[in-house]
């Protein structure tokens, strides 16, 4: 009888073979786990691989998030320029006159845009809110509208934002590309927040583009209360609305307004450096010093603080000095930033206040045109 386990030398050659395979086999699996772990795979499409609903930016540069085609159509989107290797499209959410929104990143626009406007309207949007959203940012990433008239208001044309909590905020006009907005929506309020823009001009030819992001309630984006605008950058330029190259006998900047430019505070710094962007980018306010009727110097070399300030249109820093000391000055107004363009505070929080009347008398016969103040926050020094 035959053994039960006995094999032929055939069967064992067989075996044999098997086994040396298989061996080889998982030699070459465990190498390959070497080039293929997870890791690497991350790396080897980073960069090229984006998920859905991530950030991008369009071909024309334009904001928007990684959506199927599809999913984007149906949303009321635009799809343009592709989201890595994933088959996803950038796709953006662009909307005008009586439109309704509740997406995050949307984009208001003229009607005619990217062409202009010429004409009579009212163009108005609503922002409808959620139950966690407590601010609006409103990036004017185009925004050109008629310029103020002579007393500094905006009677041609005008942008405005109408919202039921918060502070009252400045209407606009003139160029303002680059410029934000803070807006409160208000914790658990249900009200919306209406944008809107007149135009009265039938000579003038106006753009707008205005992304408008949703900010959660308790994010550290989120800017501090009675900011209008929130800088987040150790260093940054801030320019006042309108701001631009000096007109002869007329004010570029607008009247009447009451605002203040917030900086965020770095850890470990405990000052802040203000200086002008260029030597003649610091021009208003004027003041009823004798100096200004006397003649007996020119307007551009004249920096005036404190009360000097009192009567017409200023910026305060709080403790603003030469050297960032001693309890400093305010108020601060005139041709030129201080004595050399330059003021040093160690007031926290950080901040700029704007202010102007409704008188713009003198400040059109000096042709001011406004500010663009640099700053820069200094470290603690022990």
């Amino acid at each position: 009888m035959r053994p039960l386990f006995a094999m032929s030398s055939q069967n064992i050659l067989f075996l044999v073979v098997f086994c040396l395979s298989a061996r080889q086999s998982l030699q070459t699996n465990a190498t390959s786990r070497q080039f293929w772990r997870p890791g690497n795979m991350a790396n080897l499409f980073q960069g090229s691989i984006r998920l859905q609903n991530t950030p991008c930016n369009t071909d024309i540069g334009d904001a928007g998030t990684c959506l199927a085609e599809n999913d984007c159509r149906s949303r009321g989107g635009t799809g343009s320029g592709q989201c890595g290797r994933s088959g996803l499209t950038c796709c953006t959410f662009k909307f005008t006159c009586s439109g309704k929104t509740s997406s995050n990143e949307t984009l208001f626009v003229n009607p005619s845009y990217p062409l202009g406007e010429n004409g009579t309207n009212t163009c108005q949007v609503t922002i409808q809110n959620a139950p966690d959203v407590c601010q609006l940012r409103l990036d004017l990433e185009e925004f050109s509208l008629s310029p103020p008239d002579e007393y500094g208001r905006c009677t041609k044309d005008s942008f405005m934002v109408r919202t039921t909590v918060g502070e009252r905020l400045p209407m606009l006009c003139g160029e303002n590309k680059g410029q934000h907005l803070y807006v409160d929506m208000g914790r658990g309020s249900g009200n919306p927040v209406v944008l809107s823009v007149i135009t009265n001009d039938i000579d003038f030819s106006r753009k707008w583009k205005i992304k408008i992001s949703l900010i959660p309630c308790n994010n550290y984006v989120m800017a501090p209360s009675g900011c209008l605008q929130y800088y987040r950058l150790p260093s940054d330029v801030i320019r006042s609305f309108n701001y631009g190259p000096k007109v002869d006998s007329k004010s570029r900047y607008l009247s009447n307004l009451r605002y203040t430019s917030c900086i965020r505070v770095e850890e470990n710094f405990c000052a802040i450096k203000w200086m002008t962007e260029a030597e003649n980018s610091f021009s208003w306010g004027a003041s009823n010093d004798p100096l200004y009727s006397a003649g007996n110097a020119s307007f551009s070399d004249l920096g005036l603080t404190g009360g000097l300030c009192n009567d017409d249109d200023y910026v305060g820093i709080d403790q603003g000095s030469q050297e960032g000391s001693g309890a400093g000055e305010d108020r601060f107004c005139g041709g030129r930033l201080f004595y050399n363009n330059v003021v040093i505070s160690r007031s926290k929080p950080f901040q700029l206040k704007v202010r102007s009347n409704s008188d713009q008398t003198e400040n059109n016969n000096h042709g001011q045109h406004g500010f663009a103040l640099r700053y820069v926050q200094l470290p603690c020094v022990n």
